[in-house]
Parts: C-alpha cells; sequence; structure tokens
C-alpha cells in the first residue's frame, strides 16, 4: 500500500498558508453556514497553487468555478466564493 499525505484545514490554517484566502472569505461574505468551507478553502489553495506552477496569473473565473465545482455549497454562496477566490488568485499573481 503506498502512503500519501493528507493535508487538512487545520493543518494549513496553523501553518498560515491560507489566511489570505481565509480574509476574502470573510470580507466577501463566502462563509455562509460553513458547511463547504474547509473543502472549498483547500480547493481553492490547490487551484491558485497548481496554476500559479503551471501558467503564471490568476486563473479565469470560468476555471476557478470549474475547479469548485466538485464541492457543494448548501447556501448557494458560489458567486461570493467565486469572488474571494478569484480577487486572492489576482493579488498573489501580483507578488
Amino acid at each position: 500500500m503506498r502512503r500519501r499525505p493528507v493535508e487538512t484545514i487545520e493543518g494549513v490554517s496553523d501553518g498560515g498558508e491560507i489566511a489570505d484566502l481565509q480574509e476574502a472569505f470573510i470580507k466577501r461574505n463566502a462563509l455562509q453556514c460553513g458547511y463547504c468551507t474547509p473543502g472549498m478553502l483547500l480547493t481553492a489553495q490547490d487551484l491558485l497553487t497548481r496554476h500559479r506552477n503551471a501558467a503564471g496569473g490568476a486563473p479565469s473565473r470560468e476555471a476557478i468555478r470549474e475547479y469548485l465545482s466538485g464541492n457543494y455549497c448548501r447556501c448557494t454562496g458560489y458567486q461570493a466564493i467565486v469572488d474571494a477566490v478569484e480577487a486572492v488568485a489576482h493579488s498573489r499573481a501580483r507578488l
């Protein structure tokens, strides 16, 4: 059996890796009930890391929606979530 690391929301939060994403979710009211938040944050972090390593710059809103499409938001907060991820993507692209 091959072992693989498992990233948890606590691990990336405690390490400060997603502080900017967490702040953007708060500012844009993307938290809603919190049911989807850990998965959305981890998925968004993965998207931004992969996109930056592969293409540089910020992914499009369409690419963000597609990447997050496997996560279910019960409160239909998708617009605010995409807004938050897009804002962080543009911010990180400027660094």
